[in-house]
């Protein structure tokens, strides 16, 4: 398709006026699917070498074998199977970061805007949209995808600040979100849209 009949407008989420005012917890965080191509084995193998602590909430057809590669892997991982609604936002706005270590092409993860919302920094993996939501050092890191040691780097990195210092970085995802990807922008973008294309009159 050429360039000029394409639009972009991004996903939204809705944040609430003030953080949740969680204490953090001794943790990362994956929230998905469990399946292969969201490079949940990668994150397992980068958590047990980097010594840091996981909680994997989700279900999927790799939860076994996942279960199987943490013990022998002899990572602190802690599976605590599908969660939605109050549960998964009380566990994200706890979390040290969020991570996504997709190791596939990834659009625009809603999760990355949701932990912002919740003042949480994201670490996530450089491939597809994933990087684009990610400012490393200011709202989060960045590691290769399918590289273990990269990203037992970021999180090793991530725990080696204080929790002010993630603080301040969640904080800084939270300003961007409300600023770039707010419902209301988001209706604006649609609007303008339809207007550009005579749907409106």
């Amino acid at each position: 398709f050429p360039a000029e009949s394409l639009v972009y407008i991004p996903n939204f989420v809705s944040v609430p006026e003030a953080p949740p005012g969680i204490e953090e917890g001794d943790y990362f965080l994956f929230a998905g699917r469990l399946a292969p191509e969201k490079g949940i084995a990668t994150l397992i193998r980068a958590a047990g070498r980097s010594g840091q602590k996981l909680v994997i909430a989700g279900t999927g057809e790799e939860e076994q074998a996942l279960r199987r590669l943490a013990e022998a892997e002899g990572a602190a991982v802690q599976f605590a199977g599908y969660l939605s609604g109050e549960p998964l936002t009380r566990l994200m706005a706890a979390a040290k970061a969020l991570v996504l270590p997709s190791e596939w092409y990834e659009n625009a993860p809603v999760s990355v805007l949701e932990a912002y919302g919740l003042g949480r920094p994201v670490i996530g993996t450089s491939i597809g949209g994933i990087p684009e939501l990610i400012r490393p050092g200011e709202t989060g890191l960045v590691a290769g995808p399918s590289d273990p040691d990269d990203l037992a780097r970021a999180l090793a990195e991530m725990a080696a600040l204080t929790p002010d210092q993630r603080a301040t970085m969640g904080a800084a995802g939270r300003d961007w979100v409300r600023r770039d990807f707010s419902p209301d922008l988001h209706r604006e973008r649609l609007l303008d849209l339809y207007q550009s294309l005579g749907v409106m009159a």
